[in-house]
């Protein structure tokens, strides 16, 4: 999987309706204008992250778009008590993992270097890392974001080597389930920042840039109008089926 990713990160939660609730009566019915039937091609930049608890419904009632999970061990194996290893997410059918989210960052005190670690076993073991950065509201206010954001890249990045392709999210902290965003345009020029450090202190075959906080119907098509902005990271809004289709029907035309 080396291409933009539109992913449906559904934190501690379960879709109200259930996860066939989520699928057939908010994504299917109410969606006319997709065939479900005959486009499952359609779905190749979907990417859906649930409780790993439901991961195996999920398999087998969404026959389209990826799955993957929200956290991986930075361990292979061993006596590490409810960790999940490569191999076990692999069993699962999962094809990509979120990495350093700002949550697991803050409630279970996890570092770049600990992010690092996570990113190279994911590129060892074929699975897509889709690692999580972003500054807080601070250091946004004082003009310190692309400081933090290179501090950030350096500390995960640095010495990797890989012939495959990673993709990082920017999620600015502030912007997490708040409703408010920077503009489609700083946010564009962010990710171009972003590429260049990356770029420039691992060597590494290509890189995807996805924005994530406060992403929804009404502002995502601003987003992926924007040349930089490969792809989204969704939270709250992927909790509805007809909402995060509506925006991933958005992403799709901007290919």
């Amino acid at each position: 999987m080396s291409h933009p990713l539109v992913i449906a990160n559904w934190k501690m939660n379960i879709p109200s309706g259930g996860i066939s609730g989520w699928i057939q009566n908010e994504m299917i019915s109410n969606n006319d204008e997709v065939d479900f039937e005959n486009k499952s091609s359609y779905f190749n930049f979907m990417g859906i992250a649930p409780p790993i608890s439901h991961l195996t419904e999920l398999k087998n009632l969404f026959n389209f778009g990826f799955l993957g999970v929200q956290d991986i061990s930075q361990y292979y194996d061993g006596a590490k008590t409810g960790d999940i290893s490569a191999d076990m997410v692999i069993e699962k059918g999962c094809s990509f993992s979120i990495l350093g989210h700002s949550e697991r960052r803050e409630f279970y005190n996890e570092t770049n270097s600990i992010v690092s670690e996570k990113l190279r076993i994911c590129l060892e073991k074929d699975i897509m890392p889709v690692v999580c950065i972003g500054e807080s509201l601070e250091d946004y206010n004082a003009g310190k974001t692309l400081d933090i954001l290179q501090m950030q890249l350096k500390e995960i990045f640095t010495s990797i080597s890989t012939k495959k392709t990673a993709t990082v999210a920017y999620e600015p902290v502030w912007a997490i389930g708040s409703g408010k965003t920077p503009s489609s345009d700083e946010v564009n020029n962010i990710h171009q920042h972003i590429k260049d450090i990356v770029q420039s202190i691992a060597d590494i075959e290509s890189i995807n840039i996805i924005y994530g906080g406060s992403v929804n119907c009404e502002n995502a098509k601003s987003f992926f109008q924007q040349s930089n902005i490969d792809g989204a990271l969704i939270g709250g809004a992927s909790l509805d089926g007809k909402d995060f289709l509506g925006i991933y029907n958005d992403f799709m035309e901007t290919l």
